[in-house]
């Protein structure tokens, strides 16, 4: 049992769970738990023979003792328990966007329904109009949703494809004849989606290495054989395609694997100038193929055939922000509203990752299910948060905000005058997200044109794998942003990375400011920084172009003018 194979059952133990109802801080736990065991470079097993799973973070006693459970059966007690309780088919519904865990028990409850087939099928039937807490409308939404949920599944985000990629590389190397291997793709040039991951390696007998990938337990089928290459299919249903190559043509190899075709046309042009052969470029690394074609090496996410050899070649490569150059966060959660730590707790972890500033921007009150503030309890808050600072002796601050909602008819969801007091105000749409564009895009313009809002937070509303971006008119977003001096969000929650990249480097050529965030709701959530981050590089984004790298005393008044100027 290897790692993902325990990780796999936790988190379906999570899935049945939900559609049971139970407690949500439970299923929580073990979902992040199978998160972390995803993500651990040493095995459990080993941890488990020493007796060390409980000082890994987020695994107790009792996920350590299941962990020993399944390590000894291939399963656990409460795994098999909930199987006959609940069908574990009745999970693949779970994505849907508006149909959560009580209406799939309903709908199983009622019509035997138990599959997303069987469910698509109940719904063009009209059979789903009957059945109370539904209607003819839910049927209608749910053809759209299933359809869309079907298209966006043969993709995976980010955020799933990088930590499974990156452990199944450790995995490889590991137990597969490997001396090396790495990330390739459009995984490892960050794209906010992938459809197929891409595994490049040196291996003594490349042959050999690749024979021990197909017969891999973690491997489920051979898709394809050619060559340096097998394409499998792993148990998580990831498409993986492994290349193997000796060492002194490594760099050769990751840099085709990498890609991407455009990048790779584009640089194939290149060599036809230089009269070089693109096949045959010299080294064992990436930085002398890109030496022998006359061109700085280009960073991975700016590989996309979007104008980087041409800006290479003419010296003009931005020098792309890095996570050293985030000098705070400036939008997350706390216990007062749906966050899962205090504000001292999530200031401890800003501090402890060398950040000099920390906003803390709770929901507002029409945020109800996530305990939104209205004003007595923001006000309670803002002292809180001035007792607070008042312990700090090195300067750091916890900044004073709220993620403000954006009503339906553009107006905020507490007074302009006690925003104004805050120190930083971010503005968020998180109801009537079927609004059409032009309700939608006016109702998002008239809240930047009440110069109450610093920041537009995830400013399309899209949810990668599970929900697309409203429709909104994003050209007039960025007008109003630059008349009003409004700066724009990259999200950097792996499940949203919203503004996507295009449009952030058409945000930076409109001269608006960005701000990366990672939207945490816990302290865990900081380390989401490195998908935002790779979105911003991306986007051809510098550290001046980012908001959180100045120093605090330009932040504020950088907030301050905008407002006097509105």
């Amino acid at each position: 049992m290897n790692n993902y194979a325990i990780a796999r059952i936790f988190t379906r133990i999570a899935d049945l769970m939900e559609l049971q109802g139970d407690d949500p801080f439970k299923l929580r736990a073990y979902r992040n738990a199978a998160q972390t065991m995803q993500e651990l470079t040493e095995s459990l097993e080993t941890l488990a023979e020493r007796g060390e799973l409980q000082t890994v973070p987020g695994i107790g006693q009792a996920i350590a003792g299941k962990t020993q459970e399944i390590l000894s059966t291939g399963t656990c007690k409460l795994y098999e328990e909930l199987k006959k309780k609940v069908p574990e088919s009745l999970t693949d519904m779970l994505g849907l966007p508006g149909f959560g865990p009580k209406k799939i028990h309903t709908v199983w409850k009622e019509l035997g329904v138990r599959s997303l087939d069987e469910l698509e099928s109940a719904a063009r039937e009209q059979r789903l109009r009957n059945v109370k807490g539904l209607g003819a409308r839910t049927e209608a939404n749910l053809v759209e949703a299933i359809e869309a949920f079907r298209r966006r599944r043969e993709r995976a985000p980010i955020g799933l494809a990088l930590p499974y990629a990156e452990g199944l590389a450790r995995l490889f190397l590991s137990e597969c004849g490997f001396q090396r291997l790495e990330v390739a793709g459009s995984v490892r040039r960050m794209a906010d989606m992938t459809d197929e991951m891409a595994l490049a390696g040196i291996a003594a007998d490349p042959e050999a290495a690749l024979a021990a990938v197909a017969a891999h337990p973690e491997v489920r089928e051979v898709l394809a054989r050619s060559g340096d290459m097998v394409c499998v299919c792993t148990q998580n249903n990831f498409a993986v395609r492994v290349s193997a190559a000796t060492g002194n043509s490594f760099g050769r190899l990751l840099l085709r694997e990498t890609g991407s075709d455009a990048h790779l046309a584009a640089l194939r042009e290149q060599a036809e100038v230089k009269g070089v052969d693109l096949g045959a470029l010299p080294g064992d690394d990436e930085e002398q193929c890109y030496a022998a074609l006359g061109l700085p090496c280009i960073p991975p996410e700016l590989r996309e055939g979007r104008g980087e050899v041409d800006a290479a070649r003419e010296g003009r490569l931005p020098r792309l922000i890095e996570a050293g150059d985030m000098r705070g966060i400036l939008h997350a959660h706390s216990t007062w509203s749906d966050g899962s730590a205090s504000i001292a707790d999530m200031a401890a972890a800003a501090r402890a990752q060398g950040y000099g500033f920390h906003g803390n921007t709770d929901h507002s009150k029409a945020l109800g299910i996530a305990h939104g503030l209205d004003e007595d309890r923001l006000r309670a808050q803002m002292a809180e948060i001035d007792a607070l600072n008042a312990t700090f002796t090195d300067g750091f601050r916890v900044l004073k905000g709220i993620e403000c909602d954006i009503l339906a008819d553009g107006a905020l969801d507490l007074p302009v005058e006690l925003l104004a007091e805050l120190d930083f105000v971010i503005g968020s749409v998180h109801s009537h997200q079927k609004l059409d564009q032009e309700a939608m895009t006016r109702r998002i313009v008239a809240a930047l044109e009440s110069g109450a809002v610093d920041l537009l937070a995830h400013p399309t509303g899209r949810l990668l794998g599970a929900r697309d971006a409203y429709s909104v008119d994003i050209e007039r977003v960025f007008d109003a942003a630059v008349e009003y001096a409004v700066a724009l969000e990259i999200n950097a929650a792996p499940d949203r990375l919203d503004l996507h990249d295009l449009h952030a480097r058409q945000a930076k050529e409109r001269g608006i400011p960005i701000s990366i965030n990672t939207d945490a709701h816990r302290p865990a959530d900081l380390a989401s920084l490195r998908y935002g981050i790779a979105q911003a590089r991306r986007a051809w984004l510098e550290a001046d172009d980012v908001i959180n790298t100045w120093p605090l005393e330009r932040l504020l008044e950088w907030v301050r003018s905008r407002r006097r100027r509105g």
